[in-house]
């Protein structure tokens, strides 16, 4: 099966092709404009968007120290002079600057003159103190 293709000559004997190809060439110059116009087109929409785009002002956050609320610390009653503190409801004592006797709720903590004190009333030594 073939495409029917219409031949004719020219004036100098040569032939002359009438078929879809040569009706198809005529119309590539119209597809090449159309094409170079929305090319043009797409290019000019996206320049103005990159162009426009750089004209806002940046966004500045700056820190307002009045509106800061200072956290305010407990005053911790420390025994001074060799005291040690326990737990109500425990049994090991420690000393101020261990890392438990700074775990203790204010209101279960106890406090003792001396580790003397607190052996006597049947607290002993808490494992991560070190005796002094």
């Amino acid at each position: 099966m073939s495409i029917p293709e219409t031949i004719s000559f020219d004036k100098d004997g040569a032939v002359e092709p009438r078929g879809w190809l040569y009706r198809a060439r005529h119309h590539v110059h119209r597809l090449f404009l159309t094409l170079v116009i929305l090319l043009v087109a797409v290019l000019s929409f996206g320049i103005g968007r990159l162009t426009s785009g750089g004209k806002s002002e940046p966004i500045k956050i700056e820190y307002d120290a009045s509106l800061a609320t200072p956290v305010a610390s407990l005053p911790v009653a420390l025994p001074q002079n060799g005291g040690v503190v326990a737990s109500k409801s425990g049994s090991k004592y420690h000393y101020p600057s261990c890392p438990g006797a700074k775990q203790i709720k204010e209101a279960n903590k106890i406090t003792f003159p001396s580790p003397q004190a607190a052996e006597a009333a049947g607290y002993t030594l808490a494992a991560n103190c070190q005796s002094r």
